[in-house]
């Protein structure tokens, strides 16, 4: 990596304020005249509280209004992703397993190289256009500030691994394609609620919007689904997608209706029959018995089908945010500070995995105790054996869980000793003890360890839980001190 970055900054009647910047990125990953990429941004801001009409606005200590415009670039492509890549094929062919037996000279087999990796010379830098416009104002002497941040960005020429027609002998290849844009408002509001000689509570609470939608894909590709790499069984299939005028990722698969009870057959001697109106689960529908996994007929051919695929979820909040408190009393300090999130959804493949029994020798979640039996027919959990439902393997919306939550991420209480204390040890100049806290609480209707999660994250398969680690609660104590 190479930069250089020029930067021009003008003030005009301690008013108006003026910046400019050019910046030249140069990159080993691309090759040719696409190593260099060049990225201008300016800006504008107005300080409205300096104009002769607002002088005498007693209250506002500060009003600034802000513009800015400006393009940024990635180059998050493999190392040498412009060439092809050649692979060592086996010299094995005893191994039944081997898709690649190597070369026969004779009859002697041996190693060879072959092509796995398309390689692309044209590869260039991805761009992010970017605008925001911004309000920051203060009142009575900064007791009160709020600020106010609309932003749009468009990002194109999107590195992506794309998927290739199968007549090119390659399944994907790295390209630039497509474009997506993100939009959305941030809103600061600030306070000394309290401000007295020995007692002062500081405040500051913050919250996100932001949407994102796919503007453009792959030529003529009108959508992406991906699978999410986890269990042996599971990594081909897919768990998201994205489409055109849609967000970037959502979680994709059939809806969950819970278990066939009782009356969805016909009985005769000890045989159930599935009644003609009811559909089968992917499978043959001689083999549908009570208990087992059932989805929704979408289309209304009677089977389960790639068909009855669809939208189940979205990893992406509907807002997020934070609220922080400093208090401090005589020689006391304390911080607490709460973050949330709320509206998006969570894959638990914890329970695909735990919570169905589709494996065997796999222990299970206590939950399961409650799983559908004769003796237990309300469950809505699919019984022994059962949830492996039919031929067709697919996420639910059995296992996508609301992913909201509000954590008390820190507490932090603090006491600085006094000074005349401190001055009788003759060498001690200050000191503070502390006692800290993070990840203390989370409330939360997700029933995995942590709903702030996303294990083999990517942009396309956000929010994802397989054996995540959870956030540790950690107490820290300490002394600060000068001699």
């Amino acid at each position: 990596m190479a930069a250089f970055i020029s930067r021009a900054n003008y003030k005009l009647l301690d008013r108006y304020i003026f910046t400019a910047t050019f910046r030249a990125d140069g990159s080993s990953r691309f090759i040719g005249g696409n190593k260099w990429g060049y990225f201008p941004s300016a800006g504008f801001a107005w300080q409205i509280n300096n104009e002769p009409f607002a002088k005498d606005i007693k209250y506002l200590s500060n009003a600034k209004l802000r513009l800015s415009w400006g393009k940024t670039g990635n180059n998050g492509v493999p190392n040498f992703g412009v060439y092809p890549s050649i692979s060592y094929v086996s010299n094995d062919p005893t191994n039944p397993f081997n898709s690649n037996p190597g070369y026969m000279f004779g009859n002697v087999y041996s190693k060879g190289v072959v092509y796995t990796g398309l390689g692309n010379p044209n590869l260039k830098w991805e761009t992010t256009d970017s605008y925001n416009v911004g309000l920051d104002l203060g009142f009575f002497k900064e007791r009160l500030t709020l600020g106010l941040d609309l932003y749009n960005k468009e990002t194109y020429d999107l590195l992506l691994n794309a998927v290739m027609p199968p007549v090119s002998g390659y399944s994907r290849a790295i390209k630039n394609i497509g474009s997506t844009q993100n939009n959305g408002m941030e809103i600061t509001l600030g306070g000394t609620p309290i401000q007295t000689r020995d007692f002062s509570w500081n405040a500051s609470f913050n919250i996100a919007f932001n949407r994102n939608k796919i503007l453009g894909l792959s030529e003529n590709q009108l959508m992406i689904a991906t699978a999410q790499n986890w269990g042996e069984d599971w990594k081909n299939i897919p768990g998201y997608v994205a489409k055109i005028g849609s967000p970037i990722a959502q979680f994709y698969g059939l809806i969950y209706d819970g278990v066939y009870g009782y009356d969805d057959f016909i009985k005769v001697g000890n045989t159930y029959t599935l009644k003609e109106n009811v559909s089968a689960h992917g499978g043959a529908r001689g083999n549908v018995q009570p208990g087992d996994i059932k989805y929704r007929d979408l289309d209304g051919d009677l089977q389960i089908t790639e068909n009855d695929k669809t939208v189940i979820g979205s990893p992406y909040a509907k807002h997020t945010g934070g609220f922080n408190n400093n208090f401090s009393y005589k020689g006391f300090d304390l911080n607490v500070f709460f973050q949330w999130s709320y509206g998006n959804d969570i894959i638990n493949a914890n329970r695909i995995m735990f919570e169905s029994s589709y494996k065997y020798g796999y222990n299970q979640f206590a939950t399961y105790a409650d799983r559908w039996t004769p003796e237990n027919t309300t469950s809505n959990i699919p019984g022994v054996a059962a949830g492996r439902g039919g031929s067709l393997k697919a996420y639910s919306t059995r296992t996508i869980e609301d992913g909201s939550f509000l954590r008390l991420k820190t507490v932090a209480l603090g006491y600085k000793l006094p000074t005349e204390l401190l001055k009788r040890t003759k060498v001690i100049k200050s000191a503070r003890v502390y006692v800290s806290a993070q990840n203390l609480y989370t409330w939360t209707n997700y029933s995995g360890y942590d709903p702030e999660v996303s294990v083999r994250n990517s942009a396309l398969t956000p929010g994802f839980d397989y054996s995540a680690y959870p956030r540790a609660r950690t107490i820290t104590f300490g002394i600060n001190s000068t001699f």
